[in-house]
């Protein structure tokens, strides 16, 4: 188990990551703080557009243009990535940080084996290891994520592959060259509940033998329960809350929060409402005045249109961006029904 003291393995402090368009520069990513401890998972949720996966891009270097990060830091390990050279955040990238993209028919290649495919992604950082050594690696990390005949996969084209084995593959790329993080956005997003739990156990397992910390992106709550150590929420750009899972599950501190949690069904009460959060989430650019959740908020006040409120410290690693905060689950129950 890490110290709490110890310092994280990742710290990324006042990201902002702005987009050029025709009415100035509009941020996808507006101040953003976030730490990750080696070994941990930290689940980052939000809605789609809310910037989870800009932030996973900006980590990476791969912010596509015009996109830039316009300010903040972003420290893996003691160096600043943000302001890296591009020769050496190639050195990283794959190697010590790794990530796993959405959609794995569209960021494999159609035209090459899948063997091929991982092989390259090695050569990158192991240019002078022979072709049979790094070939018996690619087999080696497909027999890890678990595919059967591996030997055999190697020599399959992506089309061949189910959505759940194009997963692995993908994961087995990401884990070829045993990075220290591993940025996993939306792992089980298209696959089936039984591929989805199957996928979750293998990084649970390689996270447990290698000692790797995750970053989790997800919409699904179910995930996050079942992975994550450290949640962080999302809106509009910003990270309204922040906290260890069991406290984001059991004393959600943030209106947003809330809704998320109150519009997941539960088994254990079948005819329970579920909460609806009106409106939706608005285009970066077009962010409103003060708190940026006010006018989908039921808590919401004019004291919420005059500010913009930091993370307030409501415990232990728990934090809100909220002028209510404390609140409780069952006052917004109440609430949206008055509303109702």
């Amino acid at each position: 188990m890490n110290s709490p003291l110890a310092a994280p393995l990742l710290a990324i402090e006042g990201l902002r990551t702005v987009f050029a368009t025709d009415d100035g520069e509009v941020a996808a990513v507006d101040g953003v703080d976030i730490t990750v401890q080696r070994g941990r998972t930290l689940g980052i949720v939000g809605e789609s557009g809310c910037g989870k996966s800009m932030l996973s891009l900006s980590v990476m270097g791969l912010v596509p243009a015009p996109g830039r990060i316009a300010s903040g830091r972003i420290v893996f390990d003691g160096e600043d990535l943000a302001g890296l050279p591009a020769e050496r955040l190639r050195t990283l990238r794959g190697k010590r940080i790794a990530m796993v993209f959405q959609e794995p028919m569209t960021s494999l290649n159609p035209v090459y084996t899948v063997g091929f495919q991982i092989v390259e992604a090695m050569r990158v950082h192991d240019p002078r290891t022979p072709y049979g050594e790094l070939r018996s690696r690619a087999i080696a990390a497909l027999e890890r994520v678990r595919i059967a005949a591996p030997a055999q996969r190697f020599d399959a084209y992506p089309h061949q592959l189910s959505g759940g084995m194009r997963q692995r593959v993908m994961i087995a790329m990401a884990l070829a060259c045993s990075p220290d993080l591993l940025i996993a956005d939306e792992p089980t997003t298209a696959l089936d509940v039984t591929v989805q739990a199957q996928v979750l156990d293998l990084l649970r397992d390689i996270q447990r033998d290698t000692g790797m910390a995750i970053v989790l992106i997800t919409h699904d709550l179910g995930v996050v329960a079942g992975m994550a150590d450290e949640v962080a929420v999302m809106y509009a750009g910003r990270v309204v809350e922040r906290a260890p899972v069991a406290d984001i599950f059991n004393d959600p501190q943030h209106p947003y929060t809330l809704g998320l949690l109150g519009s997941m069904p539960r088994i254990e009460d079948e005819r329970e409402r579920l909460l609806v959060i009106e409106g939706s989430l608005p285009p970066p650019g077009r962010v409103p005045a003060g708190c940026r959740f006010h006018p989908r908020c039921v808590f919401g006040t004019h004291a919420c249109t005059l500010q913009d409120p930091p993370l307030f410290s409501l415990g232990p690693r728990h934090g809100a961006a909220c002028i209510h905060a404390p609140v409780e689950r069952f006052s917004m129950q109440r609430t949206t029904e008055e509303a109702a």
